[in-house]
């Protein structure tokens, strides 16, 4: 007996081909048929005349990897139309843990008022379960992640042994469900990391069929050299590759996704299975711990606060360059816990009213906040965004957390993304600005991302596939959020299914909780 029929709309399909009319029957957590005009079948039936029915979006990119054990609905994911997060990226995941990743772990569990009750990725992976999130989520194994497992937070390379260690605990963690491996090659202590080290790793993300997904070493003077490490990565352990948000940040660079693309594409010619993403925003976001150079952060975030304390390594810090550069202006604090009156002020502004120099005042504020103090940087070109989202190879991620408008998640003035990146891109980037069409933006959201995971019936509106599926109203659809109001739900996103069940409906969450962990083996693609 079918449990829901969508009555009226237009399927886009998720594989790139024009919207057609057809009603979605949906039985059993699957779509059971699309098609004109199909039977009722005593199913409850929602008309969704002038709407799209569209696979639900995956967010390749999410840094939500906690988000559940606050607000199991996943609020600003779930009402931007997701329907997977993916977890674990730029090199840090929840699991698994132990030493020094252990203890940076329940540091920021403890921000959040979370209890740990893994160690394992399988343990993790069974936490999310039993919290039933509102949405689907699947994560990779940090490569900063593994490296405090084994090594702790040391700046050198593994020993044999170390590497061997490393390498198990990645097998054994992708066997329990993980997708494969990803690195953040800014931020220690995977920027420690060298290309052998990833390269034996990948090999084995290769033979468990995961997925490489790398914050590349550099996005800004030296984008070039970092695109190609990570494209040798790939040649060199057969794995298949991932290039997080792909971009050039400062102004210097812009312009230079044109030339790193030419060399993806000339990679992907040769060979080299490799595919990006990307998030439709000129800024980005990290934490302010991004202007204190590598060194200062060896042996973790304690560590990093007690250099930080002698005036003698303020003074070195000053005459060394970092990656994201010290654009003090451009530099906008996000979250500090202990001041939410920074929110939304640059540091230069905060520093100058403090009468302090930036970085004296950045050194304080990190030593205050035990490194924790999150920040949106304004580097980029909107001519970059627009030139690497047309590119077909390019799918489209958050790198945000899931946040929420109530709760210990509204805090501060994160990143708009974290609301607006899905609807943003069918809205402006799609209907207003025609840099891709409304079929090929649902693509880049749902198959193409889908294909990258090797999921498994997913990503895609046909009979059998799972029932993920958003309904939006292509004239309507948008992002409201900003960067002096992001705490804003988009609009045009009308219903949300999971696993056949309605987890969105008519804007507004509804109880239903029909997520969960999506496990490497079970239900995406391996060997």
């Amino acid at each position: 007996m079918t449990d829901l029929v969508l009555r009226g709309g237009s399927v886009i399909d998720g594989t790139g081909a024009p919207p057609r009319r057809a009603d979605v029957a949906v039985r059993d957590g699957r779509v059971a048929a699309v098609g004109p005009d199909l039977a009722q079948d005593g199913a409850r039936v929602l008309d969704v005349s002038e709407r799209m029915v569209a696979p639900g979006f995956i967010d390749i990119h999410s840094h939500s990897d906690e988000a559940m054990f606050v607000n199991d609905a996943l609020e600003s994911a779930l009402h931007m139309g997701v329907t997977l997060l993916v977890c674990g990226n730029c090199g840090g995941s929840s699991a698994p843990v132990s030493g020094l990743a252990e203890a940076e772990l329940d540091r920021e569990l403890a921000r959040l008022e979370v209890k740990r009750t893994w160690s394992s990725f399988g343990q993790y992976a069974a936490a999310v379960d039993r919290v039933r999130p509102s949405i689907n989520v699947c994560s990779f194994v940090g490569h900063g992640t593994l490296r405090s497992c084994v090594m702790g937070g040391d700046a050198r390379a593994p020993t044999a042994a170390e590497l061997a260690r490393m390498r198990a605990l990645l097998a054994k963690s992708m066997d329990e469900g993980a997708i494969g491996l990803a690195s953040g090659l800014i931020y220690p202590p995977s920027a420690f990391g060298n290309t052998d080290e990833l390269a034996a790793l990948c090999a084995v993300v290769r033979e468990k069929g995961g997925l490489y997904a790398s914050h590349i070493r550099n996005e800004s003077t030296k984008l070039l050299d970092a695109v190609e490490e990570n494209l040798e990565i790939g040649r060199r352990s057969g794995a298949r590759v991932e290039l997080s948000h792909h971009k050039a940040s400062g102004q210097k660079n812009w312009g230079k996704v044109k030339e790193s693309t030419e060399l993806i594409e000339r990679a992907r010619a040769r060979g080299v299975d490799v595919t990006a993403d990307q998030y439709p925003y000129t800024a980005s976001s990290t934490g302010l711990a991004v202007t204190i150079p590598n060194w200062v952060h060896e042996g973790g975030t304690a560590k990093m606060c007690e250099r930080l304390r002698d005036p003698t390594v303020r003074e070195r810090i000053r005459g060394e360059e970092v990656e994201t550069g010290r654009a003090w202006e451009r530099i906008v604090i996000a979250r500090a816990r202990h001041h939410p009156e920074w929110a939304g002020k640059n540091v230069q502004q905060l520093a100058t009213e403090a009468g302090r120099d930036p970085l004296e005042w950045s050194c304080d504020a990190l030593i205050e906040h035990d490194g924790a103090v999150d920040i949106v940087h304004h580097s980029m070109s909107e001519d970059d965004v627009r030139l690497v989202m047309a590119k077909a190879w390019v799918c489209i991620g958050s790198d945000s957390r899931a946040n929420a408008p109530y709760g210990p998640l509204s805090f501060g003035k994160p990143h708009p993304r974290s609301y607006g990146t899905f609807p943003r891109v069918l809205g402006r980037y799609a209907r207003d600005e025609g840099v891709l069409t409304l079929e090929d933006a649902v693509r880049k959201m749902t198959s193409a991302t889908a294909s990258r995971l090797r999921l498994r019936d997913r990503g895609v509106v046909r009979e059998r596939a799972w029932a993920d599926l958003v309904v939006f109203d292509a004239a309507r659809v948008t992002d409201t959020a900003t960067y002096d109001d992001p705490h804003r739900f988009p609009v045009g996103i009308d219903h949300v299914i999971v696993r056949g069940a309605l987890a969105l409906e008519s804007g507004e969450t509804t109880r239903e909780r029909s997520g969960r962990f999506l496990r490497l083996g079970a239900d995406l693609g391996g060997p």
